[in-house]
């Protein structure tokens, strides 16, 4: 397997495990850089790089490793938490409505989607927080995001009890509007710090 990093391609021996691939590409980044995605004969892999790995690395004939400086890869997951939210956030009436009334498998499906969505926020705020290029709105970041873990637990205990009313509550008056905070803070950081990009 060919593994390419930045202008260099190394062939791996034969037959490596994924647990190697990973540790090659790490020791291979420049130390001022970070891991963006791979991509694995034209298919590009943003998250679960290893288990990706795990389940085809047997096939793979060439890696291309994408690292960006600090800057360039805080200002992408920017841009992605961004875009994401835009669209989040009217889909999140819809949802707290359907909640209100009658929530079909759909909208469970959905709702599952809301929670992965607000996972992958929490790992952005976290991936943000331990970086170098850290904003200088930092403050008003941890503010929200202690506040979507609220909500969250509260959406959980709701869950819990199955009353759907609840849940559409919680979407409609604490989610939504934390949403919205965390959309414009992020547009300022972008605004102030970084370069907007349009994401289709």
């Amino acid at each position: 397997m060919k593994l390419v990093i930045e202008q260099q391609e190394i062939e791996l021996k034969k037959d490596p495990s994924s647990d190697e691939v990973i540790e090659k590409i790490k020791e291979l980044i420049a130390a001022d850089d970070n891991f963006s995605h791979f991509i694995a004969d034209g298919t590009e892999v943003y998250e679960n790089h290893e288990e990706y790995l795990n389940l085809n690395l047997d096939r793979i004939s060439k890696l291309e490793v994408i690292a960006k400086s600090e800057k360039k890869f805080m200002n992408d997951v920017l841009n992605s938490a961004e875009e994401y939210l835009r669209r989040a956030n009217s889909d999140l009436v819809a949802l707290s409505q359907e909640f209100q009334n009658s929530p079909t498998k759909e909208t469970w499906a959905s709702f599952e989607m809301l929670l992965e969505g607000a996972q992958w926020l929490n790992d952005m705020l976290v991936t943000i927080g331990e970086s170098k290029e850290r904003p200088v709105n930092w403050e008003a970041y941890v503010s929200l995001a202690g506040g979507m873990q609220g909500e969250l637990a509260k959406l959980g205990q709701a869950v819990e009890k199955e009353n759907h009313e609840q849940i559409g509550d919680i979407i409609r008056d604490g989610l939504i509007s934390t949403f919205e905070a965390l959309e414009v803070e992020i547009g300022k950081t972008i605004d102030a710090e970084g370069i907007r990009e349009y994401l289709n």
